[in-house]
C-alpha cells in the first residue's frame, strides 16, 4: 500500500485522477447498478486515467462485499490489485483539519468527509459516487463530483476525441 507524499507528483503528470466511493465498487461488483458495472468494466482499459483507492474505501468495500458474498471480495481484489491503473493509498496521514473542513462543506458523517478530503488531498480531478451527500450537498472547487453515468459519458467523449 502506498503512502501519499504531498511532494510527489500526481502519479503521472498527464493522467486524470479519479477517486471512486465505496458504493461504486459495491454496486458494480454485486451488479446492483448497471452504470457502476460498466464503469468498473471499462476503467482498467482507459488511457490517461488513474484510479486512487483510499484505504478507507478499500476497508468499506471489502466489508460490505463480504456481507453479500466472499467471491465479490476476490473480484474486488483482482480489480484493484490486478491492474496498474489502480493504486491503493493509505489515508492514515490525511490531515484531520481537512476532514473537518469537508464536514463544514456539506459532508456531516466522518466517513464521507474522509473520502471527500482524501480526493482533495491526492489532487483528484473527479470523485465518482452515487451517494447523494456527495452529489448534492458537497460544495467544493477542489474536484468535480460525478456519478458513474457521467463518468462513462466523459470517458466515451474522451475516447472519441482521442480516436479522431
Amino acid at each position: 500500500m502506498k503512502t501519499f507524499d504531498e511532494s510527489e507528483k500526481r502519479f503521472g503528470e498527464k493522467d486524470m485522477l479519479l477517486v471512486l466511493d465505496a458504493n461504486e465498487y459495491i454496486f458494480g461488483l454485486s451488479e446492483l447498478k448497471d452504470t457502476s458495472v460498466k464503469l468498473l468494466d471499462v476503467l482498467p482499459f482507459v488511457e490517461g486515467l488513474k484510479v486512487i483507492v483510499p484505504s478507507t474505501v478499500l476497508d468499506e468495500a471489502t466489508r460490505n462485499l463480504s456481507y453479500i458474498h466472499s467471491i465479490l471480495v476476490t473480484k474486488f481484489n483482482d480489480l484493484i490489485y490486478g491492474y496498474e491503473k489502480f493504486s491503493v493509498v493509505s489515508d492514515e496521514r490525511l490531515p484531520q483539519s481537512l476532514v473537518e473542513e469537508y464536514q463544514r462543506l456539506g459532508l456531516p458523517s466522518e466517513a464521507d468527509a474522509r473520502i471527500g478530503a482524501f480526493a482533495e488531498w491526492v489532487k483528484a480531478d473527479f470523485l465518482v459516487s452515487e451517494n447523494q451527500h456527495f452529489l448534492k450537498d458537497l460544495k467544493t472547487t477542489a474536484y468535480q463530483v460525478i456519478d458513474a453515468a457521467e463518468a462513462l459519458e466523459r470517458i466515451e467523449a474522451s475516447s472519441l476525441r482521442d480516436a479522431g
